[in-house]
């Protein structure tokens, strides 16, 4: 007999063990226009970038990404 929990259990994932930071690379032109953004809003770089990767997340529909 097979213990399904315990083998649901290798494959669920530990948000502590998720990384805390993410370097990404962006063309100049992506950069100038996240720089634009910070001017007008005073908003960090950072901030900026990190708000568009959740707004993506919301957004995102696992069913439509070709895996």
């Amino acid at each position: 007999m097979v213990d399904e929990r315990k083998d649901v259990d290798r494959f669920r994932l530990n948000p502590k063990d998720f990384p805390a930071r993410i370097d990404l690379e962006v063309p100049e032109e992506v950069l100038a226009y996240l720089q634009r953004i910070s001017d007008r809003t005073g908003r960090s770089i950072s901030e900026i970038a990190a708000a568009m990767v959740v707004q993506g997340a919301e957004v995102f529909d696992p069913e439509e990404f070709d895996l």
